[in-house]
C-alpha cells in the first residue's frame, strides 16, 4: 500500500492525521499546502511541501494523494481545489476511519473522507469529495453527489438524495425520502421536512427557506 500525500494543512488534516495514526493501510508521508500558505516546513512533524512541486519529491508511482481542504467558508473552493488535485495525476484516496461503521456495499468515487463514530448505512452511493464529519448518521439507499460537507451529529434518513455541494449542519436532520438540491444550505439543528430548492438556505425546526446564493454558492460568514 503506497504512502499519502495530504493536500492541505487544516483542521481536517489534522483531524484526519489523528484518526489514521497508526493505520498501517494509510500511512502519511507528508502535507502539501500551495506556496502562498507555505510559512513552515513541517506540519505535525511531517514535511510541509510546496503543492506545485510534489510530482518530483513525492512521485504518482510511489504516493497516493487526499485533499482535506476545508472550503467550508465558500464552499465552490471544495470544487476548484479537488480539480487542482486531481490534474497531478495521482490515485486519489479515500479515508474511512476504523472507527466508522460502514457498510461493505456502499460505492463511492474518491477523496471521500469518513470520520470516526458515523455512520453509512448499506446500499448507499456517494460520488467524490465529500466530507462525514464525526457522529454523522445516513441511513440505507442513500444517493449522495460531490463536494458536500456533513457536519458533526446530522443524521440523514433512509432513502435520502443529495446533491452537489450542499453544506448540512451540525445536528441537523432530514426525514426519510427527502431530496436536497444542489447547493442546498441546511442550518445547524434543523429539520428537513421536505424536498429543498436549490441554491437555498433552509432553518429551523420544521425548517423554512430565508434566502438564496445562487451568484456566490454558500458562503458561511466571517468566523475563523
Amino acid at each position: 500500500m503506497k504512502k499519502v500525500i495530504v493536500y492541505g494543512n487544516t483542521i481536517l488534516s489534522e483531524m484526519l492525521f489523528y484518526d489514521a495514526y497508526n493505520d498501517e493501510n494509510f500511512e502519511i508521508a507528508a502535507f502539501a499546502v500551495d506556496s502562498k500558505y507555505l510559512n513552515h516546513d513541517k506540519f505535525l512533524n511531517l514535511p510541509l511541501v510546496d503543492f506545485t512541486a510534489i510530482n518530483r519529491l513525492y512521485p504518482p508511482k510511489d504516493f497516493d494523494l487526499i485533499a482535506p481542504f476545508t472550503g467550508f467558508r465558500q464552499l465552490r473552493e471544495r470544487e476548484v481545489f479537488y480539480k487542482s488535485a486531481k490534474e497531478k495525476g495521482y490515485q486519489i484516496r479515500n479515508y474511512i476511519s476504523r472507527k466508522a461503521d460502514v457498510s461493505p456495499d456502499i460505492i463511492m468515487g474518491d477523496n471521500n473522507l469518513v470520520f470516526a463514530q458515523s455512520h453509512v448505512g448499506s446500499k448507499g452511493q456517494m460520488g467524490s469529495n465529500n466530507i462525514i464529519r464525526q457522529q454523522v448518521y445516513l441511513g440505507h439507499e442513500f444517493e449522495i453527489g460531490n463536494h458536500n460537507v456533513f457536519s458533526p451529529g446530522c443524521n440523514v434518513a433512509a432513502r435520502c438524495k443529495i446533491g452537489n455541494l450542499c453544506f448540512i449542519g451540525i445536528g441537523a436532520t432530514i426525514i426519510e425520502l427527502t431530496t436536497i438540491s444542489d447547493e442546498t444550505l441546511v442550518g445547524a439543528a434543523s429539520l428537513v421536512i421536505k424536498d429543498t430548492e436549490k441554491y437555498s438556505k433552509n432553518v429551523g425546526n420544521p425548517s423554512r427557506t430565508i434566502g438564496y446564493h445562487s451568484e456566490t454558492g454558500i458562503i458561511m460568514g466571517n468566523k475563523k
